[in-house]
């Protein structure tokens, strides 16, 4: 008994520890997501300093091009460091999850937020020569060029929001529960107790709800669910891939054993 219950302690440790890591990689790439709605906050404050470049051009005819000047340094500035936090969130996230995932689709979308910083501060160094030399024609033109960029940032950043919630979809624990059912697939009752057999990692794992029916936690993989005899009567294995496809309503997998006595 003691072994049992020493085996039990063992295992509930070690499924604390994943879904603590796991805890920690969901947060991590929130902030990453975070990180990247505050750069698109950036350029709706940017924006905002481009147009209001337009009505002193236009409209006012008193354009101040230092002015302008301060405000894209502080947007290229923040991004920077947006930039630093969403590859360190993702990085913390990668190291502790126990899911290997890949960001290599999400590394060059970062960069790209960069190069739009230098596109910004190139066309802000030629839009105040154009001021300071009084052509106006050429700044006005210029301002197409900032819209152009800061849109393709603000694109950019919609890019790595979605290869992230792609990541935290394909790395989301599944919750997988065992329904004993008859031979006419009505459900009914087994008491001898389940568990599952990841035939990838050769690892059994076993429930962890109070009902002994449902394990709450699983990595993506495939499964042979079983349980184990009961004197004269037993129950059908079943053996799937865990997909998002066969979550039901309420994000639960259902799979169904079918109970026999001799």
């Amino acid at each position: 008994m003691k072994k049992i219950i020493l085996f039990a302690l063992v295992l509930s440790i070690f499924s604390i520890k994943e879904s603590v890591a796991q805890l920690i990689t969901q947060q991590n790439l929130d902030y990453a997501i975070q990180s990247t709605e505050n750069v698109q906050e950036e350029v709706s404050i940017a924006n905002e300093a481009v147009n209001q470049l337009g009505k002193e051009l236009t409209i006012l005819g008193n354009p101040n091009a230092t002015a302008f000047a301060t405000k894209v340094n502080y947007h290229v500035n923040m991004v920077q460091d947006f930039v630093d936090e969403i590859n360190n969130y993702i990085a913390i996230a990668s190291n502790n999850s126990t899911v290997p995932f890949s960001a290599l689709e999400i590394t060059p979308l970062v960069n790209s937020l960069l190069s739009f910083n230098d596109e910004l501060l190139v066309l802000t160094n030629n839009m105040s020569t154009a001021i300071n030399n009084g052509n106006t024609n050429t700044a006005i033109n210029l301002l197409a060029d900032f819209r152009t960029t800061l849109n393709a940032q603000n694109n950019t950043a919609t890019n790595i929001i979605n290869q992230i919630e792609a990541i935290k979809q394909a790395i989301k624990p599944f919750n997988v529960c065992i329904q004993a059912v008859d031979n006419n697939g009505n459900p009914t009752t087994y008491t001898a107790g389940f568990y599952c057999h990841n035939t990838t990692t050769g690892e059994y794992l076993y429930p962890d709800n109070q009902e002994g029916t449902c394990f709450t936690s699983l990595e993506p993989g495939n499964y042979t669910f079983d349980s184990y005899d009961d004197y004269f009567c037993g129950t059908s294995s079943k053996n799937i891939t865990l997909s998002r496809s066969l979550e039901n309503e309420n994000g639960i997998i259902v799979v169904n054993l079918v109970v026999w006595c001799e």
